[in-house]
């Protein structure tokens, strides 16, 4: 058995069913709706049992909402929405360990009574059958359409292809690992290299590349000597799945700095103020990294 999420969004011209690729965009920040600017959306999450890939069971369907910006985007509103149910969880949590007293505080319960109101709905008979149909039907159901982003679909990825891509990453990693462990003269002796070596072999890209590489890196270098250029201060909460020794990252704030001490002192500060979310299972973790850096964390994790 497996389990998958298939995604909806209740539109008012009707039932939109949603890749996984575009939630994850959406998600990430690398995919936008610009059909949906301005409005809140209401979204199912279907989870759903499988075998052989054939849908067996619908463990679970949740309806929450989808707040797009002026731009058709929602993952800034994501974030906010995790922070709050964070905030307000820890807060419940903390009233119901107290002691009992002949005065009891209900703020905590109502604030997070209004959190779930502000993002959760329920889903009607009628919007089950019409999911159900969806899941189980093995056709395409005329009322249910595709939600469309503005990412660009990619082109597919033949075995050939992803062989080969698998065996240049392996390489890859081994170059980019030599650049690493090098100094900044030597970076600098291995860039004129590298490109020499480009000209003589009829400009070879790939020799540009590795020199491009070792002057970025240079860079990073220079910028952590002296302090100097755009950093950023970052806070991650990751929350931990005891059971599987895995975490995840769910949320994270940042602030864009013009020293490497300014950002580290805007990371000391963030830490403590998220330090309210801590507990067994979410760990906070702090860092601070140059504008390079910064962009590359970017590039992996879609934020």
């Amino acid at each position: 058995m497996a389990i998958s999420v298939r995604f909806y969004i209740f539109a008012p011209d009707g039932l939109q069913r949603v890749s996984q690729r575009v939630m994850t965009g959406l998600c990430h920040g690398q995919d936008a709706m610009p059909q949906f600017a301005g409005t809140k959306q209401k979204e199912a999450n279907a989870i759903i049992e499988t075998e052989d890939g054939k849908p067996k069971r619908i463990v679970q369907v949740e309806g929450t909402y989808l707040e797009f910006d002026r731009a058709g985007n929602v993952h800034e509103s994501l974030r906010r929405g995790f922070a709050e149910a964070m905030d307000t969880f820890a807060a419940l949590e903390r009233a119901e360990r107290l002691p009992p007293s002949k005065v009891i505080d209900i703020a905590p319960k109502l604030n997070r009574e209004k959190w779930e109101r502000e993002t959760r709905w329920t889903l009607s008979k009628e919007d089950l059958d019409l999911i159900t149909a969806d899941i189980f039907s093995g056709k395409r159901v005329p009322e249910i359409k595709h939600a469309k982003g503005t990412a660009e679909k990619p082109p597919p990825l033949t075995y050939e292809a992803k062989d080969a891509i698998q065996e240049i990453q392996t390489h890859a990693l081994r170059i980019d690992g030599m650049i690493e462990a090098l100094s900044e003269p030597a970076l600098k002796g291995f860039a004129f290299e590298a490109r020499k070596r480009s000209k003589d072999d009829l400009d070879n890209p790939l020799w540009i590349g590795i020199a491009n590489a070792a002057d970025r890196r240079r860079e990073i270098l220079a910028r952590y000597r002296t302090g100097k250029g755009i950093w950023y201060a970052s806070v991650d909460l990751i929350r931990w799945d005891t059971s599987q020794r895995s975490g995840q990252t769910e949320s994270f704030v940042h602030e864009r700095c013009n020293s490497k001490k300014e950002a580290e002192e805007a990371a000391r500060r963030l830490l403590a103020e998220n330090a309210k979310y801590f507990s067994a299972e979410v760990s906070i973790e702090a860092s601070v990294v140059c504008d390079l850096e910064w962009q590359d964390d970017l590039a992996e994790d879609g934020s």
